[in-house]
C-alpha cells in the first residue's frame, strides 16, 4: 500500500480547518460571562471543566497537525522522529500526524 503524501497533505488541512474553528467556538463558549443570576450561571457553566479539556485536545490536535504539514513541506514526514527510520504507510493512513514508528511509539 503506497499512500499519496499530497491526499494526506489535504486531509490534514481539512481537518486543521475543522479543529480551528471548533477551537474558536470553544473559546467563545468558555469566555461567554453568562447572566448575572447565579443559578443560570451554575446551569450555564456546569461543563465548563469539560470544554476546557476538549479545547486541550483540540490545542494540542492542531499543533501536532501543523507540525505534520511542516514535515512534509520540508520532506521529513513519513520518517520516525526518533530513530530516523521510515513509518509504515499503514501507520500514517491511521494516525497522520504521527511523528514516530510503531517501534519508537511503545
Amino acid at each position: 500500500m503506497t499512500i499519496s503524501y499530497s491526499k494526506i497533505k489535504s486531509q490534514l488541512e481539512s481537518k486543521l480547518r475543522e479543529l480551528e474553528d471548533r477551537a474558536v467556538r470553544l473559546e467563545q463558549r468558555l469566555s461567554d460571562p453568562g447572566v448575572a443570576d447565579s443559578e443560570e450561571n451554575a446551569a450555564l457553566h456546569s461543563n465548563d471543566e469539560v470544554l476546557t479539556g476538549l479545547s486541550d485536545l483540540t490545542e494540542h490536535d492542531i499543533h501536532e497537525i501543523r507540525l505534520a504539514l511542516n514535515r512534509i513541506e520540508h520532506g521529513t514526514y513519513g520518517i520516525c522522529s526518533d530513530c530516523g527510520s521510515r513509518i509504515p504507510d499503514g501507520r500514517l493512513a491511521a494516525l497522520p500526524f504521527t511523528c514516530t514508528c510503531i517501534a519508537c511509539a511503545q
